[in-house]
């Protein structure tokens, strides 16, 4: 009797984790954005985050400070302990090279995103080296369809 009572015991923690094995699966592929799955993301989503991956590359790299198609005709600008308004894009390239002379990016990562409407932002933590100290500071990204393209229109960094 002990013998069956085993089996069926078993059988039931099998047939149980047999149920919630493709439940957890199902849950990590809705949740993972990784490999761009354009089944389960809208072309929006993907070419947001494909630009947010460029911002992040470009920050770490300090190379966004170069190039003016990745920013809007106009552009908020909020930096800590520095200038804060609304500029031209060849004038946030100025701002930026004299922010990144400064603080070399020792780190980036966009933590947090908003990928749907018409303003996707993201934020994250920026670690930096500056006078021999380590250093950080909270970047905010905001963008704005411009020339059926994906631009920023807001950057903070604080």
């Amino acid at each position: 009797m002990k013998f069956w009572m085993v089996i069926l015991s078993l059988c039931i923690v099998a047939e149980a984790s047999a149920q919630v094995r493709p439940l957890q699966q199902r849950k990590q592929k809705k949740d993972s954005i990784v490999g761009e799955e354009a089944v389960r993301f809208s072309p929006q989503q993907v070419a947001v985050r494909s630009f947010f991956g460029k911002i992040q590359h470009g920050i770490l790299s300090a190379s966004l400070a170069s190039s003016p198609s990745f920013f809007a005709n106009q552009v908020s600008v909020n930096m800590s302990g520095g200038e804060s308004g609304y500029y031209s894009s060849n004038q946030v390239l100025s701002l930026l090279q004299n922010y990144f002379l400064k603080r070399k990016p020792a780190g980036f990562e966009f933590s947090r995103f908003h990928d749907l409407g018409p303003a996707p932002y993201a934020t994250g933590r920026l670690t930096y080296n500056t006078r021999g100290n380590r250093e950080s500071a909270q970047v905010y990204v905001s963008l704005v369809e411009q020339d059926s393209k994906w631009v920023i229109s807001q950057l903070n960094i604080y």
